[in-house]
């Protein structure tokens, strides 16, 4: 069972990532409406971290502990990078007057399903660990 759940998890994470990047045109149309200066940067990390899930989750073996644990982390925070992102858009939307408010509305949308996708991706490698003992 601990197997089939380190399974779902690395499949999430593995088709989660390279969507996340094929699809970063929807936080870029966004981030080039928004005045905050640390917008990009925080989406940059947001995609990077998830890139960093995918070569961890590769790296899984069979009984390897701190693998599944570290690859967890970094879902969990990625998920807190995204999470931040939310929060400057979530900024803009109240903020700013000249916003094309559905763009950043679709940013929003897309990046909440990319957090809930590594929320449960790291949950699953936990849930892995502890099907385990």
């Amino acid at each position: 069972m601990n197997k089939q759940l380190t399974g779902i998890g690395k499949a999430v994470i593995a088709i989660v990532s390279i969507a996340h990047l094929i699809f970063t045109n929807i936080h870029v149309k966004a981030l080039l409406l928004l005045e905050h200066e640390m917008c990009g940067f925080v989406m940059f990390l947001f995609v990077l971290m998830g890139l960093v899930a995918l070569f961890e989750s590769t790296r899984i073996k069979k009984n390897e502990k701190a693998e599944r644990i570290f690859t967890a982390l970094i879902c969990f925070i990625a998920a807190g990078l995204g999470l931040y992102l939310v929060a400057i858009y979530r900024n803009a939307i109240s903020v700013q007057r000249s916003l094309d408010v559905n763009v950043v509305r679709n940013a929003v949308t897309f990046s909440i399903g990319i957090i809930l996708a590594y929320v449960v991706s790291g949950i699953l490698m936990i849930a892995g660990l502890i099907k385990n003992r």
